[in-house]
């Protein structure tokens, strides 16, 4: 006997139109392919010859290879639908911190918010700050910035080293009015900013060393009278009356951050980034005569000095001799 299979109404009509869409589907004209740009290079300047200070960024980059930017934003894509509202977008951002799970330690950053000194700055950077470097290709890009703080001192100065910070992505550089300078104080700039650069590379390529050689000094001086760590970062006057506080240089510190408090300003003792790069500072700024001539007699503050200029020269940046 043979067997035959009779077909539903139903299902036939829902074959033709699966048919029909699968055809209609077909025959529709397919949108162009776009570029993805996953393989874009963002950090590649294009020249923008009616605007001066576009123009001496890309002069900057093609003489250096290094890219500039006054905004933390270098790519910006509408992701919305068209006539969507509000319309969103994706962008690519300078970042000073990696934190994929949302967490970063306190950080603060101000934008430029003039580009009047961006020009003068390019210049310096290029004659006098980029021909000390190990090679220019250990700055990923920089970031024009107003200011940036990761701490609350009140007195920070430029000797003090806190005019440049290493970031994830770009070195972010607080925008000083070059012009207005003289000799002394563009050098003391460029130190400075070569300072916050140097900072990372040392604490990357020697962290154990610096502790054993550099910190360890003025931890000696003080262990035996200050029941904390000199690195504490705490105000002095936890342990002891204001104004009775060591010297900082007697203890091998070139100065004492200072903290607003509802009392008045107050010392504390240093983190160690802020005793690397006051000395880093000095480092590139002064030749060791002259840096003998301001602190004699200055023993720790003299061997950490010295010491810190052969951690500058051993990570491949030129100081004044």
């Amino acid at each position: 006997m043979k067997l035959y299979n009779h077909q539903n109404p139903a299902t036939l009509v829902l074959a033709f139109y699966l048919l029909a869409g699968m055809l209609f589907t077909g025959c529709r004209k397919e949108k162009a392919p776009e570029p993805s740009n996953l393989d874009k290079n963002y950090f590649v300047i294009e020249d923008n010859p009616s605007d001066p200070v576009d123009h001496s960024i890309y002069t900057f980059y093609k003489s250096t290879g290094i890219a500039t930017f006054y905004t933390d934003s270098i790519y910006k894509k509408r992701v919305s639908r068209e006539g969507e509202i509000p319309e969103r977008f994706a962008y690519i951002k300078l970042t000073f911190t990696y934190a994929p799970f949302g967490y970063t330690n306190a950080f603060y950053s101000k934008l430029l918010s003039s580009r009047g000194n961006i020009q003068a700055l390019l210049q310096l950077l290029e004659t006098e700050m980029i021909p000390k470097l190990p090679s220019a290709s250990i700055i990923p890009s920089i970031l024009l910035l107003d200011s940036f703080s990761d701490h609350t001192y009140k007195n920070v100065q430029i000797p003090h080293g806190f005019t440049s910070i290493c970031g994830f992505n770009t070195v972010g550089i607080t925008v000083e009015d070059v012009e207005m300078m003289n000799s002394e104080e563009r050098k003391m700039y460029t130190a400075s900013i070569l300072a916050g650069i140097a900072a990372r590379r040392l604490s990357d390529l020697n962290e154990a060393q610096l502790q054993k050689e550099f910190y360890s000094i003025s931890r000696a001086a003080t262990q035996a009278t200050i029941p904390l760590d000199i690195y504490s970062n705490a105000p002095w006057l936890l342990l002891l009356p204001p104004g009775e506080e060591p010297a900082p240089q007697g203890i091998g510190f070139l100065f004492y951050p200072t903290f607003n408090s509802p009392f008045g300003d107050y010392p504390c003792m240093p983190r160690e980034v802020d005793d690397l790069r006051a000395f880093l500072t000095a480092g590139f700024n002064y030749t060791p005569q002259e840096f003998t001539d301001l602190h004699p007699n200055e023993t720790l503050v003299l061997q950490k000095f010295n010491i810190i200029r052969r951690f500058i020269k051993d990570a491949g940046f030129r100081i004044p001799d």
